[in-house]
């Protein structure tokens, strides 16, 4: 008697599995994978995005913000409105970039800020405040370095100094330098 017990149970597992595989077929659940995905999808996507980064010693080193940001599962990128970063420094006021629009690169090692750009800092000890008016820049947040090959606009009032293309390191030593066509207007203290 068990022997034909042990049979149906074996019958009675083979249709249950014919059946499912029959309903499977059906429906079409098996080519849930297989469908197109259009080229450069996103994949995720955040309103009000913060992204805070560390040091080794725990102290915020770099933050992110951006209205909205969408990642794409084809090429990795990052598209970013409205982004702002902010790089903490030891013993000096935060450098501060923000822009209309950017991207990053699927390494993470490029952000390219797109449309107008604004780079500032505030006065510290006797170094006056500092403001960098551009356009389409490139920040390297590792080697705390920018450039852009556009117009730039440095302003520490009362002076002014504008030139074509700059490279900026923003981390001590700090270095801006004008590429071309450097025009200044400044101001004798008395």
């Amino acid at each position: 008697m068990t022997f034909f017990r042990d049979q149906y149970g074996y019958l009675y597992l083979f249709f249950v599995a014919l059946a499912s595989w029959i309903l499977v077929n059906l429906s079409g659940g098996d080519n849930l994978g297989n469908r197109l995905i259009p080229p450069h999808s996103p994949d995720l996507f955040s309103k009000g995005y913060t992204k805070w980064e560390m040091d080794t010693s725990g102290l915020v080193n770099t933050q992110l913000f951006a209205d909205k940001i969408v990642h794409y599962s084809d090429d990795h990128t990052t598209q970013m409105e409205k982004p702002s970063i902010v790089f903490y420094l030891e013993k000096q006021p935060p450098w501060r970039i923000q822009a209309e629009s950017g991207s990053v690169s699927a390494d993470r090692k490029n952000i390219l800020l797109h449309g107008k750009v604004i780079v500032d800092r505030d006065q510290y000890n006797n170094t006056k405040a500092l403001k960098i008016n551009t356009s389409n820049l490139k920040v390297k947040p590792e080697t705390h370095f920018a450039e852009t090959d556009e117009q730039a606009e440095l302003l520490s009032l009362p002076n002014k100094t504008t030139g074509t293309g700059m490279k900026l390191v923003f981390k001590q030593p700090i270095r801006i330098e004008l590429l071309a066509h450097v025009q200044g207007k400044y101001e004798r203290q008395q």
